[in-house]
This record gives C-alpha cells, structure tokens and sequence, in this order.
C-alpha cells in the first residue's frame, strides 16, 4: 500500500475575477473541476480526520482570496499545527485589511503573488481585470501588519512571467520587488509563439537560459524537472474544492473518480485507477482498457505523452 503522505494540495477556490487570456479555467470554461471553493467544515473534518497531514497548498485554479470562509481555514490550520501555503500563485487583487491581518496573526507560511508587469499599463495587458496598484497596496498593508506582529510570515514572492509586453519592465520590478521585501522569480509563458526581442538583457536580468517551452524541452528533452508535477501523485496529491482527487496540479478536465472528502485520502490514492496512473508515469504499464480511462487524466496529458514520445519517464528517486 501507499505510504501516506504529510502534504496535500487542496483548491481553496476556483473562482477567479480576472480574466488572463492563456488561463486553462478561462479556455475550458472551467473544465469539469467546476466554479466553487473549499467548504470550512469540509476543511475541519479532513484535518481532523488525517491528523498526520502538516501541510496544505491551498493555491490552484483560482483565486484563494475570493473564499468567503478562508479566515476560518487559515485560523482552524493554525490551531491544529497544519503549514499553509499558497505557492501556486494568487492575484492578490481584493484582500479585506482582516485576512491580511490573519495571514500574519496565523502565520501563513508563504504566498506567491502574480504580478507581470511594473505598472498598471503593463500589468493589465494580461491581468485582464486586474488593479496594479490594488495588489501592491495589500503586499504594502501586509509588510505593516508583519512588521506590527514582528514576523516573518508569509513570506512573499513576486512571479513574473515573461512575455512580449512586459520585457522591458522587469528591471522596475525587480526593484519594486526588493523594496517590497519579496523575492522575485521569473516564469516561463505558456504562449507558444513567444520570442524574446532583448534575450542578452532577460538572460542578465532573470538567469534563465531559454524563454521559450518548447525550447527549453528540446534543450532538456529528458530533464527529470519537465515532469515536476508528476511528483505530486507521490508526495503531495491535488485535491479539488469539493473532495475529488485529481492527483496533481495540472488535471482540470477530469479525475480518479473518487472523492477524498468522503472516502478518506488512504482510499483515494489506494485506488486502482490512482494505483495505476503512478505505474503509467514510471513507464511500468501502458495505457489499457480494462480501467475506465476517463478516471486516469495521466493518459491524455500532455507530460505522459512527452515522456512516451521520448521514451523518457518520470523517476522518483531522481527527486
């Protein structure tokens, strides 16, 4: 059997009030992980059920903050001893001055924040509906509240993804970033057809070799970090808002088929079908009718067939 894992990803919400044109949620209107968020009773019983979880992602689909009942979630963790991160990424463009002060009080360990761009010009290009200069006033309002309580959390980094429109503000945010006490890391877009117009300066600037997916992939065809996700199955399985296991981070248009919240995590990730999609992964089995395919998103996604096409599988001793 499985051995049980400390760290769960569980979507906080999957509602979101911008509207970023390469967002998988906006494209797929959602896929089948639907519009909702993380329930504080349904929260409470999983913990309270799985007292050997330590820590919970909470980041995902959508915007964490628009969850009506995060406070009592982020108080609730905090009394049981339970990590809470939101590393995935948020907007952090509406944040009420009491969840602000709640992050620092129940020490919320880390946030990452999705800024691309210095300057609402820049920043809302892509952060369709999106307030630039909201989202510095709440990472300014909580360093006051850190600095009030004299902590450290959370702990605030600035992601940047680099695209066309933005190169030439990565400078500006690099300091704003600093001045803010956050660190910054940049990403990769998910645009196929981007090419850098200044790649010396992005790569003096960033660190980063290549800017492109596609070429990073053909750079590295058999980097083991090409299949991060699929270390999630293993040691930090994606759980939806309302129970279902979809086992990593990347699955929004299916799942196991069943429910985590009902059955219990030790059920869920014993499943055959979840038993199954982690042998796939490794490249011990291949694809096979005798399961319903429909409860193995691995199959249909687009890492599996990566790896499949390189011959290249996912390993976890490598991590």
């Amino acid at each position: 059997m499985t051995e049980l894992p400390t760290f769960v990803r569980i979507d906080a919400s999957t509602l979101c009030q911008l509207n970023c044109p390469a967002c998988y949620m906006r494209r797929t209107k959602s896929g089948t992980v639907g519009k909702g968020f993380l329930k504080y009773h349904a929260f409470k019983n999983f913990i309270d059920n799985h007292n050997f979880i330590t820590h919970v992602e909470l980041s995902n689909s959508g915007e964490i903050f628009i969850n009506p009942e995060l406070i009592n979630i982020i108080e609730y963790a905090f009394q049981q001893n339970v990590k809470l991160t939101a590393s995935n990424g948020v907007n952090f463009n509406h944040v009420s001055d009491e969840i602000l002060e709640s992050l620092v009080k129940y020490r919320f360990s880390n946030i990452t924040i999705s800024i691309d761009g210095a300057s609402q010009a820049v920043y809302s290009l892509y952060r369709r509906n999106g307030d630039y200069n909201n989202v510095i006033r709440n990472i300014s309002t909580l360093n006051k509240f850190k600095k009030r309580y004299n902590s450290e959390f959370p702990k605030l980094t600035w992601q940047y993804i680099i695209m066309e429109h933005n190169e030439d503000d990565i400078v500006n945010a690099k300091n704003q970033a600093k001045q803010l006490d956050m660190n910054i890391k940049f990403k990769l877009t998910w645009e196929r057809n981007y090419k850098p117009k200044k790649i010396d300066m992005l790569r003096a600037e960033t660190g980063l070799q290549f800017f492109n997916r596609e070429q990073q992939s053909q750079a590295n065809p058999t980097k083991i970090s090409n299949y991060a996700h699929c270390h999630q199955l293993f040691k930090s399985p994606q759980i939806n808002w309302d129970g279902r296991l979809l086992g990593c981070c990347c699955v929004y248009e299916s799942d196991f088929g069943v429910n985590v919240f009902k059955e219990g995590l030790y059920q869920a990730i014993n499943s055959e079908c979840y038993q199954y999609a982690k042998k796939l992964v490794q490249g011990e089995v291949v694809p096979t009718y005798d399961l319903p395919l429909k409860n193995i998103p691995c199959i249909t996604c687009t890492h599996y067939k990566r790896m499949v096409e390189k011959n290249a599988f996912f390993e976890l001793k490598m991590y």
